[in-house]
């Protein structure tokens, strides 16, 4: 939730913001105030208060550490590039549109001033904005994060060894895993835990932006990071 009073800055007492200067929160009042769009800041109204301001709800306030210390990130998150001006919840036919996006311009505003403020950007992600093989290729790999394999550590870097061996020679993982299975006794099933797990952390380097993870299809190396095309999304604020 967004602070509509001064607030302490989200890293306050952190033990890793230690000795850090963190700025506070003027609150979306402050901000709404200064920007002309107090009037479309949410309020309520109950049979024991009179009219009482409350907070506007963002979507997702990232913690992350570089080498400079820890820093914050808000992500502000829509299905698509058009939701950002004109929602599409809550919508009817009776609907103001202009005025709902009037006032959605007007939050976002607020949003990103009072962030930018105390040094937080505001990134703006799309789903439609991301790339659709990439996509189905983090749901494949995401299903097999949480497995358990039997294969131990040695056997493991023999396996991932013996998939960059066959990704050179342009085999298909497919290849690969029954080869193993026949000549080493490795299961299939568990030798699939290792590599999507593998993949998923970036210790076996597959394209995953321009080629599907097709396990019969010839392995395709990684041709551009994916961090590379999105790493915008998590970057810390000008220092």
């Amino acid at each position: 939730m967004l602070p509509f009073n001064p607030a302490q800055h989200p890293l306050f007492g952190h033990p890793m913001a230690r000795g850090m200067v963190l700025p506070e929160f003027r609150g979306t009042l402050a901000v709404a105030e200064e920007l002309d769009c107090a009037r479309f800041h949410p309020r309520f109204v109950s049979e024991e208060f009179d009219e009482e301001p409350t907070c506007w709800v963002g979507d997702i306030l990232l913690f992350l550490r570089d080498g400079h210390g820890p820093y914050i990130v808000d992500q502000d998150i829509k299905d698509t590039s058009s939701s950002f001006e004109l929602p599409t919840i809550g919508v009817t036919l009776r609907t103001d549109l202009s005025r709902l996006m009037t006032k959605e311009r007007a939050r976002h505003k607020v949003q990103e001033v009072l962030y930018r403020d105390v040094g937080i950007p505001t990134r703006r992600i799309a789903g439609d904005e991301v790339n659709p093989i990439l996509i189905g290729n983090l749901y494949q790999l995401h299903a097999w994060s949480r497995r358990k394999a039997s294969l131990n550590a040695s056997q493991q870097e023999h396996l991932l060894d013996s998939l960059r061996e066959g990704m050179d020679k342009g085999a298909s993982a497919w290849e690969v895993l029954k080869l193993l299975e026949l000549s080493h006794g490795y299961p299939t099933y568990h030798s699939k835990i290792v590599m999507y797990q593998a993949i998923w952390i970036q210790r076996l380097r597959l394209e995953l932006l321009s080629a599907r993870l097709w396990i019969d299809e010839p392995m395709v190396p990684e041709v551009r990071r994916v961090v590379d095309e999105y790493g915008h999304w998590f970057s810390r604020g000008e220092k």
